[in-house]
């Protein structure tokens, strides 16, 4: 039997994309590369519904500035080799923490604000969280786990202002001033690319969810790859890495 082969050409990427080697150096080329463009552009709610709402314009220089101030704040109130479970709708308090983790501080768990409480509890055990950072709507949730005997966190984290608990708030006001002193210890801290820098779970849809190990290597050859194929840094997205 005569066999007929094709030969297929040579794929090209459509675009030239950067592939970084983590978290710190992508978030710092950006903030080199879009400086004074807007990152992110935050709603906030007008005090009754005559009032028109106000916005906050936040520029890629003054969102890595935030992420090392969430950082170094973390890291001088003694945070640093930790496993931190992230939990929350989205915010810029949310991202800022997940960002500041993965510059060094230790291992991300980011999970669903949506987890009944008994899978928030497993979830914490499976991956030996020891620190809870927390959106303030779930504070009932926090402090269920802080009754529970067989509960790995110890330390708790409130996104925003919370009677009791540090706030990521008082962690960036602490960096901030640290940073403006001329501190950049956080700036040093060793990034392993290649280690397990972020637990996800899976949905869990047809067994017990089931912790995923990924490092910063994974995350960012997704993106390398991404870049590659949209234009998703200079296109109508407005995103950009």
């Amino acid at each position: 039997m005569e066999h007929t082969y094709i030969k297929i050409p040579e794929l090209k990427p459509a675009r030239k994309g950067t592939l970084y080697k983590n978290f710190r150096e992508m978030l710092k080329t950006s903030a080199s590369r879009f400086a004074k463009d807007d990152a992110f552009i935050l709603k906030n709610k007008p005090a009754s519904r005559k009032e028109a709402p106000t916005y906050r314009h936040i520029t890629y220089q003054e969102f890595e500035r935030d992420v090392r101030a969430v950082g170094t704040g973390l890291l001088k109130s003694g945070f640093l080799g930790r496993r931190f479970a992230l939990i929350g709708k989205n915010s810029y308090r949310w991202l800022t923490s997940y960002y500041a983790v993965l510059g060094g501080l230790g291992i991300c768990i980011p999970l669903d604000k949506g987890l009944p409480y008994e899978e928030l509890l497993t979830s914490v055990q499976k991956s030996y969280a020891d620190v809870l950072i927390f959106d303030n709507d779930l504070l009932d949730l926090a402090q269920r786990l802080m009754k529970e005997e067989n509960c790995p966190v110890r330390d708790y984290i409130s996104m925003q202002d919370a009677d009791g608990f540090e706030s990521i708030d008082w962690m960036s006001k602490k960096g901030h001033r640290a940073l403006d002193e001329g501190d950049t210890e956080y700036d040093s801290l060793p990034i392993d690319s290649t280690g397990v820098s972020i637990l996800l779970f899976t949905s869990g849809t047809t067994s017990a969810a089931k912790a995923v190990m990924l490092s910063q290597s994974n995350i960012l050859s997704n993106v390398y790859a991404m870049e590659q194929v949209e234009d998703v840094r200079h296109g109508d997205t407005n995103m950009a890495f």
